[in-house]
């Protein structure tokens, strides 16, 4: 099946583009969200098993803000990792129709996927260097030779023919 087909009409001129910041930041919003739900699930699980094996002494434990945000930053890193190496997206990048790649337009390696992760998480403020890239790359992107595109295929493909500069 060719991409024009499964692309929606009104995405078309778009497809294989760059995204930009707004769309980009939209995504990482929804990719927190969903971080904050698993380490909230993780929590109540913690709380559920203390509560069966000692329900008299059961007290909700009040975990420091400092752990918290280590687990968040865990499952964040592991989440954009795997999402990335398997499918170029992330929840948040699925619901905005954006793919990232490695510079030849492809999907990344587990390895290149990791570094973006951990690249994204030390240093999420380089997001907005896009604002001033004349091509709309962040600071991760511009060094690590990634891109973000839009993309509404499920299969991952290429970006479109007559669009590969993007890449």
């Amino acid at each position: 099946m060719s991409t024009e087909r499964t692309v929606p009409v009104e995405a078309r001129r778009f497809q294989g583009h760059r995204a930009g910041v707004v769309t980009r930041t939209a995504a990482n919003v929804v990719d927190a969200a969903v971080a904050v739900a698993v380490v909230t699930g993780g929590y109540v699980a913690w709380c559920a098993t203390r509560f069966l094996l000692q329900p008299a002494a059961f007290s909700f434990p009040a975990p420091p803000f400092l752990a918290l945000l280590a687990c968040w930053a865990g499952v964040l890193f592991v989440y954009f990792t795997a999402s990335w190496a398997t499918t170029g997206r992330t929840y948040g990048d699925h619901l905005l129709a954006l793919r990232v790649v490695n510079f030849r337009g492809d999907r990344m390696s587990w390895p290149g996927a990791a570094v973006r992760s951990a690249f994204c998480l030390a240093l999420p403020i380089g997001l907005y260097w896009a604002v001033v890239s004349a091509t709309s790359r962040s600071l991760q992107d511009s060094i690590l030779r990634t891109c973000v595109r839009y993309d509404w295929t499920s299969a991952g493909t290429r970006a479109t023919e007559g669009s590969t500069h993007h890449v």
